[in-house]
């Protein structure tokens, strides 16, 4: 947590002191208790979303924070929790910084963390969402498939949502950014959970809260995704587009992750556990399968941090709360130019450095102004190339900064995007067997990289290497003629002497045809069919540019790598996963909150692809209500096949809420049963089995597919008829479940998790693909007794209560008694139950509502009757725990008064 007791202080303490009465803490302390937040409460500070679909569980703000600098009092919400619910915990806060120079060569840097400089939207115009001013700006969740958020990825789906001529133009951010009327109708959803984030450096309060704060006119949109299957589900992928609005060039950018990782588990020892952490950089190139298919070499960079293992016999090194894993973020792409003189020369880190203490800057502690912080992010001798990979001396409480750059110039309205990836592993690796933070740094380059698709669906283009079309301008432009370089490997490659400089590619011989060497990869088709070919070496000379359209004549190889742009893939696709369908949604209540009865929240109109699940609490049931939205879900890369095989059905039990996390550890989740749509050879139930078909029609979506299931491949020509199927979505309540193995007053959770199938080359080749069971403490379930037509058998349970109880939690800030002791039987009407000492001192006053609610009717059956049940915890009228002894209780509604009582043994 380090410097955040310092530098968040130097640099506005004064002006937040004086302007704000906000209270800060001094260098070496750790902020445990609430204070008064001078923030907007538009900043989603909460930690409602949390990527919880892979086995990374990481937290994400709307003002470019990752994890959460509030989490010391918000001690349920993890920031980077692997896995989940084992309250393990590798992150405080990190947040994205940008530095420039302004027109008189003076640095200017906006960071989101510590200081927060970058914030949403406080009054956005253009608003679309039918959600108050206030909470527009928030992050928006959506998966790859839904409606609306089609991606470029292939010929088989058209990127073009609203058919306007625009691909993605309608970010993810409840604007109406293209003024066509529709809301988000136009953008880019890729993963199995993707989170949208929109924020600026401008807003007015910003400089209110930091009056030193020097806007550089940038606008953020953020995105990240995360994936359940196996291999991809260690890491979470980000996307940041910094867009100049300021009006004016950008000079010399710097872009930089600033992360404070606090490893360790919370609950062994909340103020000390992030004391022992030791922090390096990793410089390694690496080896893997790249997007072409073919092996290619990577250099790996990336700044990480553990926790070092406690030694008993030293005190210092004894902090407890030792975690095993190794977690770290890596530049994962970015604007290069192999001259250096526009950019980068490669992807990866230019600038590293860790941090302990309270050090001043020019003793090697954390900067505390702009000028300090640009320099740190612009100084070469942090560079990688200078510093090699280092480590850390000894355990301390650490951070570190890695920037890339510089990008000699960002123009009015231009945009940069960096590419990053937080990853984590067991150890730090690499290794045979896999599963090491550098495997899986490798796993996430791949993810990034993506794959070659044939977009256009024309072989011609993306032949012999050329993947990349070139266009003149528009009308009257001038044209322009590409020529490539003497020395350039475009060239020299079909030299018999290449490899004296470039040693990896093997010698071209001039005697040999062109389709007998290096496999016929430099074989350029001119026709379908292949009689009108050429070879590729032909293709060196200079080359007039004047086309304004994509044609087969206009593509060049202009990576010079053959093997991009091969069997009429063209188009280079990033964050490329196998992702299994999106599970069912229950919204709950809030990142923080448990909803003991959420009855009170629920309207059938609020039914969407987004609320597609329900969870209902009854007497001794849970009953399970959810949609089909996730059977709308199909394959763009295999010519929108459908792949939905049907679902499984999870419960947790024997949560008790422990400290560091807010969901149920794996080994709490079993499984209830596994329904298909075709169980044969399988021992799964017949899907039928859960459909009530009473429910309404949505929607009715007539879909394209171009997926021959004979020769299993997707098919763009006159060779296969492409078939029309229709999508068919139900409303909340197509398929119901009822679990009766459950208990009153305790809590469960449930995940409805779809099962898919992805195609290999024969049948026995398929994949099954499964999401991962999971939930947080918002979208737990009470069973509870249903209310009765009298109220003559009101009685508490445990009675009596012997200083706790089975179904007892851990204690937090909204529940800090942990226990409880419920009221049961309790009538079908309002009232109060007024509970009193023998004395006849009243201890509280509790207010019940017995009435079934009026719009829980799903097809046949009301899923539930009124809440006949109440839970206490024990805490009187003025917040204080209630001693032993002998309560008693009044029943009072309005068909009377019952009175009883109850006994305390603390």
């Amino acid at each position: 947590m380090g410097i955040w007791r310092s530098a968040l202080l130097t640099s506005v303490t004064f002006g937040l002191w004086a302007g704000m009465c906000a209270f800060h803490q001094l260098p070496g302390e750790k902020q445990l208790e609430p204070t008064r937040d001078p923030i907007h409460h538009v900043f989603r500070t909460d930690g409602k979303f949390v990527h919880n679909v892979g086995r990374l569980q990481l937290q994400i703000t709307n003002f470019g924070e990752t994890g959460n600098q509030d989490n010391p009092r918000l001690t349920t919400v993890p920031s980077a929790e692997w896995p989940q619910g084992s309250g393990d915990d590798y992150l405080f806060a990190a947040g994205l910084w940008v530095g420039a120079l302004d027109a008189s060569g003076i640095p200017h840097v906006t960071t989101a963390t510590y200081d927060r400089e970058f914030s949403p939207d406080i009054a956005p115009v253009n608003v679309c969402v039918p959600l108050p001013i206030d909470q527009v700006a928030d992050v928006r969740e959506s998966y790859e498939g839904i409606p609306g958020g089609n991606r470029i990825i292939s010929s088989s789906v058209n990127p073009d949502d609203d058919g306007d001529g625009r691909v993605d133009e309608d970010f993810l951010n409840g604007i109406d950014d293209d003024g066509d009327g529709l809301c988000d109708e136009d953008y880019s959803s890729i993963g199995q959970q993707m989170f949208a984030s929109e924020y600026n450096d401008y807003q007015p309060t910003t400089r209110q809260l930091y009056p030193e704060h020097v806007p550089l006119g940038i606008k953020v949109q953020q995105t990240s995704y995360a994936w359940a299957t196996p291999g991809q589900n260690d890491f979470v992928g980000m996307d940041y587009k910094i867009i100049n609005v300021s009006g004016r060039a950008l000079r010399n950018v710097y872009v930089a992750i600033f992360a404070d990782m606090d490893v360790g588990n919370r609950a062994a020892c909340l103020n000390c556990y992030y004391r022992d952490d030791e922090a390096g950089l990793i410089d390694t190139t690496v080896q893997y399968v790249g997007p072409t298919g073919d092996f290619v070499k990577r250099r790996i960079q990336m700044g990480y941090m553990w926790d070092n293992p406690d030694d008993p016999g030293r005190l210092q090194e004894a902090k407890g709360g030792d975690v095993p894993g190794y977690f770290g973020c890596m530049f994962l792409n970015h604007t290069t130019d192999p001259s250096g003189a526009s950019a980068p020369r490669h992807v990866g880190i230019t600038a590293y450095k860790f941090f302990s203490g309270a050090t001043s800057f020019p003793a090697g502690g954390d900067p505390q102004n702009d000028a300090q912080r640009y320099l740190l992010m612009s100084d070469p001798q942090l560079n990688p190339d200078v510093v090699g990979q280092i480590v850390s001396g000894r355990p301390l409480d650490y951070r570190f900064i890695m920037a890339t750059g510089p990008f000699r110039s960002i123009p009015p309205d231009s945009s940069l995007i960096i590419s990053v990836a937080w990853v984590i592993g067991l150890g730090r690796g690499p290794s045979q067997s896999g599963g090491t933070m550098i495997d899986n740094a490798i796993n996430a380059q791949q993810v990034f990289d993506g794959l070659y698709t044939d977009l256009d669906g024309n072989a011609l283009t993306g032949t012999c290497g050329k993947e990349t079309c070139l266009l003149g301008g528009g009308v009257g432009s001038p044209r322009f003629t590409y020529v490539i370089p003497e020395s350039s490997l475009c060239r020299l490659r079909f030299h018999a002497d290449v490899n004296t400089v470039f040693a990896d590619v093997p010698p071209w011989d001039n005697l040999t045809p062109c389709n007998l060497q290096q496999d016929g990869k430099y074989v350029c088709q001119e026709a379908l069919g292949g009689t009108l070919v050429h070879c590729a070496s032909a293709d060196t000379l200079p080359k007039a540019i004047t086309a304004q359209t994509c044609t087969p004549d206009t593509y060049v190889d202009f990576d010079c790598d053959v093997n991009t742009g091969q069997g009429g893939r063209e188009h280079l696709v990033n964050w490329v996963a196998a992702a299994p369908l999106p599970a069912p949604y229950y919204a709950g209540q809030d990142g923080r909150g448990e909803v003991s009865d959420f009855q009170h929240l629920y309207s059938s109109r609020d039914d969407s692809t987004r609320i597609s699940a329900w969870f209902f609490p009854g007497d001794h049931k849970v009953t399970l209500k959810w949609n089909n939205f996730a059977e709308q879900v199909r394959d763009a890369q295999r010519g929108n096949l459908k792949e939905f095989l049907g679902y499984r059905i999870f419960r947790a039990s024997g949560w008790n809420r422990p400290l560091g996390t807010n969901a149920p550890a794996r080994n709490l989740w079993s499984l209830i049963g596994e329904w298909r749509a075709d169980p044969k050879g399988t021992p799964a139930h017949p899907l039928s089995e859960l459909i009530d078909t009473s429910m309404p029609i949505i929607n009715i979506s007539p879909v394209l597919v171009r997926w021959d299931p004979a020769r299993r491949r997707v098919v763009n020509d006159s060779t296969f008829t492409p078939v029309t199927e229709i999508d068919t979505l139900f409303a909340v309540g197509r398929y119901s479940f009822v679990d009766t193995h459950v208990l009153n007053g305790f809590p469960y959770f449930y995940s409805i998790v779809p099962l898919s199938t992805v195609p290999g080359d024969s049948a026995g080749a398929d994949v099954v693909l499964q999401g991962n069971p999971s939930a947080n403490n918002a979208q737990v379930v009470y069973p509870r007794g249903d209310s009765r037509n009298d109220q003559s058998e009101v009685f508490v349970v445990p009675n009596p209560y012997k200083g706790g109880a089975e179904w007892d939690l851990v204690p937090r800030e909204e529940d800090p008694s942990g226990t409880k002791v419920t009221f049961m039987n309790l009538p079908r009407t309002k009232g109060t139950i007024h509970v009193y000492t023998v004395a006849g001192d009243l201890v509280k006053d509790i207010p019940f509502d017995g009435r079934p609610s009026g719009d829980l009717q799903y097809g046949k059956d009301s899923v539930t009757g009124g809440k006949g049940s109440v839970p206490w915890n024990l805490i009187s009228r003025n917040g204080q725990k209630i001693v032993s002894g002998i309560y008693l209780y009044s029943v009072d509604t309005d068909l009377g008064k019952q009175v009883g009582r109850f006994i305390i043994i603390r």
